[in-house]
């Protein structure tokens, strides 16, 4: 079910008690000011309707004990949601960053990252070490409250969270859906997702 964007919270409250789990996609910066800071320059693409709405869903589903599933701006808004800041351009403000936005003219594989061992991250995808796609110039910060970090690029760029008492909650960094079809060990993620959310209609 793709959510329209619903402004009001009563709206968004009764799509998600329809709904067994909760997907973040990818898009555009949160507006810096949500998490106390001021923008940085390199700050583009923002919607504060949809950063108001989605926040308000990451919320709502929190409260609701939902399954979520968090990719590339949703592991951002996750974050923030629990208390958590932002990298706002990784470029400037990450001395000896590697390459996390590609410019390829198709999705690939870009940079290699280190999975936390006894993560959940670790055993959805049954290995501690793998190279994912990347196409973000910001990332988690300061860790929201309730969630562990499971993933880092090997620059120390966070590239994935959990929640740190065994919740449903689970984000990314990276862009499974771009290259599960070619890379069969991402559609895992999805698959996890599937099984959390059947559990709660059991």
């Amino acid at each position: 079910m793709l959510l329209p964007f619903l402004a009001d919270k009563d709206a968004a409250r009764a799509a998600l008690e329809a709904a067994d789990g909760l997907i973040l996609t990818g898009g555009g910066d949160i507006i810096s000011l949500v998490f106390g800071e001021e923008p940085h320059p390199r700050n583009s693409n923002q919607d504060p309707a949809r950063d108001e709405m989605e926040l308000e869903l990451v919320r709502i589903a929190i409260d609701m004990n939902l399954p979520i599933l968090g990719i590339c701006r949703g592991i951002q808004l996750l974050n923030v949601v629990l208390g958590g800041t932002l990298v706002q351009d990784i470029p400037d403000q990450v001395p000896g960053a590697c390459m996390h936005y590609s410019a390829g003219l198709a999705p690939f594989l870009l940079h290699n990252i280190d999975v936390e061992e006894g993560s959940l991250l670790a055993k959805v995808f049954g290995m501690t070490s793998l190279a994912v796609n990347s196409y973000h110039h910001q990332a988690v910060g300061k860790l929201g409250k309730g969630l562990r970090v499971n993933s880092r690029a090997r620059d120390g760029v966070i590239e994935g969270i959990e929640s740190d008492s065994g919740k449903p909650v689970l984000a990314v960094q990276f862009h499974p859906e771009e290259i599960a079809a070619q890379y069969p060990q991402f559609q895992r993620l999805f698959d996890w997702l599937i099984g959390e959310a059947k559990k709660g209609r059991s």
